[in-house]
């Protein structure tokens, strides 16, 4: 799945977990959220790294991935690779969303 943004804006991700359409309750699970400009470069490299351990509405398996107008901000006009990764808690990792964050410029740059 793709996501665009505009640099400099905020950007709210919504992630629903279920199973055999049946939502999963992820209390306790910690998701990962890494965006890079290259797959190969190690995480240490990521433009954005979160992660993610408190959640809206765990047992309904809903979280939020949140990207502040501060993060964003940093952003350069461009494509970049991300993935969202969730850890259950049996210790299973699995990769939930993965694609292409696609960063537009914004033109207006004043907040206040």
């Amino acid at each position: 799945m793709n996501i665009k943004i505009i640099r400099g804006d905020d950007k709210l991700i919504e992630l629903r977990f279920s199973k055999d359409n049946m939502p999963l309750d992820i209390t306790g699970w910690k998701i990962y959220f890494t965006m890079k400009k290259s797959k190969a470069d190690p995480d240490e490299k990521a433009i954005l790294a979160k992660d993610i351990t408190e959640h809206s509405d765990p047992q309904n398996g809903i979280t939020q991935l949140f990207l502040t107008n501060v993060e964003t901000a940093e952003f350069k006009r461009g494509d970049y690779f991300y993935d969202i990764q969730a850890k259950d808690n049996e210790g299973y990792i699995i990769t939930v969303l993965k694609g292409k964050i696609i960063v537009d410029s914004d033109i207006t740059r004043r907040t206040t």
